[in-house]
């Protein structure tokens, strides 16, 4: 969100958290390229600047009859028109142990956590069991573009500590489909697997893990049973709706079959025309299939101003929003290169990895 000028309104921004971690660079962050500070944006001077208020709280039901939402504290605020930019969650999360024992990254203030238990590995002695030699072992589950990202960052994390790493030190991605990067082309698919595999990181294919332990991680693969040892594991398994529309929160809106909040062309609820979304936490009724990615709520993001602008009077029709067919995607391997995919084209090399930084940096500043 960037300071624009709208019609004489009370706006008010619902924020779990008073800053916000730029996704983009997390990855880089996780393995010390950038501080916290580098790839934060502190929320209230950029909602003062757009004349509204920040509330520092979390949203935990919104009454759309009512009009009103309540806050953790027990609180609540009413709304002439109420817009969900809140992103979603990791799918899978109540497998058993993942609460107690695995790390996340959504939301993504997270991250921080995830940064501690990484240097925590980081700095871990060589431990000897009998005649058994006990290295660092991280599993990270789930073997989408976030994955890649995070087990390439953790493996940057360990070789920075330790350079010379031990046989038994390891860094697994897991993945219960057929290959890493479902959704990518198989050349890219190609490209990336070398990459991640270069960077010492085992992939494992068609393992489903079915329980998270404090230093293992319980899987099914090819129909046994099996385990892996694990003092970091990281569950980053695609997104799912957030427990603001998936609990008992009052709301009495269409949602798709995975729960999230449907929208229409203008990014408006087709059944309560008070009510708009975008990013992550909705689902285009016109395109089903828009991917859960970063790239698509920066496209809607304009959509869904000109839409509020429309709905407050200060426009005669809202805009339509069409997902784009391609986008530039970028992977940071945490070696100095990055993964890119353009279209047809794929890379990986330091090139890469010098765009991806400047466009990061570039980003971020906008909202400084």
């Amino acid at each position: 969100m960037t300071a624009r000028r709208h019609p004489p309104v009370k706006l008010t921004v619902i924020s779990a958290t008073s800053h916000q971690l730029y996704s983009g660079m997390v990855p880089g962050y996780l393995s010390g390229r950038y501080t916290e500070e580098e790839i934060s944006v502190e929320l209230a001077p950029l909602i003062e600047r757009s004349g509204g208020t920040l509330v520092a709280e979390r949203a935990v039901a919104v009454d759309t009859r009512g009009r009103e939402v309540t806050l953790a504290s027990g609180s609540r605020i009413g709304y002439d028109l109420i817009s969900f930019n809140i992103g979603s969650r990791t799918a899978g999360e109540r497998t058993r142990g993942v609460a107690e024992h695995a790390a996340v990254v959504k939301p993504m203030h997270h991250a921080v956590e995830l940064r501690r238990r990484i240097a925590e590995l980081a700095v871990k002695p060589v431990a000897r069991v009998g005649d058994e030699i006990v290295g660092r072992r991280a599993v990270v589950v789930g073997a989408g573009a976030a994955g890649v990202e995070v087990a390439c960052a953790i493996a940057t994390a360990l070789d920075r500590e330790r350079p010379r790493a031990v046989e038994e030190d390891s860094v697994t991605l897991l993945d219960e489909g057929e290959r890493i990067l479902p959704g990518y082309s198989a050349r890219f698919h190609d490209l990336a697997r070398t990459a991640v595999e270069h960077r010492g990181i085992d992939i494992r294919t068609r393992a489903r893990v079915t329980a998270v332990g404090a230093d293992q991680v319980s899987i099914e693969a090819l129909g046994r049973a099996g385990s892996l040892p694990s003092d970091l594991t990281v569950w980053l398994t695609g997104a799912a709706a957030p427990p603001l529309f998936t609990d008992d929160g009052g709301m009495n809106l269409p949602r798709d079959e995975r729960g999230f909040l449907l929208v229409d062309e203008s990014l408006r609820s087709p059944t309560d025309p008070r009510v708009f979304g975008a990013g992550d936490c909705v689902t285009p009724a016109h395109d089903l299939g828009t991917p859960k990615a970063g790239v698509y709520a920066v496209r809607e993001a304009p959509v869904l101003w000109q839409s509020l602008l429309a709905a407050l009077g200060a426009r005669r029709e809202p805009p339509r929003y069409e997902p784009q067919a391609s986008f530039l995607s970028i992977l940071n391997t945490g070696d100095g290169k990055a993964l890119l995919r353009w279209k047809g084209f794929v890379s990986h090399s330091h090139w890469a990895w010098a765009l991806k930084d400047r466009i990061d940096r570039r980003f971020i500043a906008k909202y400084r």
